[in-house]
């Protein structure tokens, strides 16, 4: 009788403790939403193309007993070019005090980060190619920090979503490049 209590408490705490239930992605890149567990939203993305990916996710009854789910992600570059900068867009959530951080791989620095209720960005910098960076704490390095993302508000069966965007580069800098190699060009028939 005793065990039959105990393994009847442990499946109610069980049920109890789901994040939102992820609903699938649209966008550039491959999503591994595995990760996601009792009030953590983890998830691996692996960019082949620079773009962006919207995640979407419903509210359960489960998530409005605490509403604050712990957020983070590893973002992979399998572009081979490096990623200047990226920014996270929350829809129908909203990001709780405190902020978490953006780090990287190593390879590239990470020039300058922040973030909004609704938005996070980083810019980075430096001479490497990025092969990977961090939103929040995926990997539990010291320092580092999840976001929280705060579901107040909200009722069951709604849906918010979380896109991550590996913008293009300015538009300004490839047209000077191009601009560049067209004077190169002519320069060098004149000799």
């Amino acid at each position: 009788m005793k065990t039959t209590l105990i393994a009847a408490a442990l499946l109610a705490l069980a049920a109890q403790v789901q994040a939102a239930q992820y609903t699938g992605a649209q966008g550039t890149a491959a999503v591994d939403a595995s990760f996601v567990t009792a009030s953590e939203l983890f998830f691996d993305l692996e960019f082949a193309t620079r773009g962006s990916v919207t995640l979407n996710f419903t509210v359960e009854a489960q998530d409005l007993a605490s509403p604050l789910l712990s957020f983070n992600s590893v973002v992979r570059n399998l572009s081979g070019l490096g990623f200047g900068d990226v920014s996270v867009q929350l829809d129908g959530a909203s990001f709780s005090l405190p902020q978490g951080t953006v780090t990287t791989d190593g390879f590239q620095a990470v020039q300058s980060w922040g973030g909004n209720s609704s938005a996070l960005w980083a810019q980075f910098g430096g001479p490497g190619v990025t092969t990977e960076f961090y939103i929040g704490n995926p990997l539990l390095q010291a320092g580092a920090g999840d976001w929280t993302l705060d579901l107040s508000g909200r009722q069951v069966g709604d849906v918010f979503s979380i896109t991550v965007a590996v913008p293009e580069p300015q538009t300004y800098a490839l047209m000077l490049a191009g601009l560049a190699a067209v004077g190169w060009v002519a320069r060098r028939r004149k000799v």
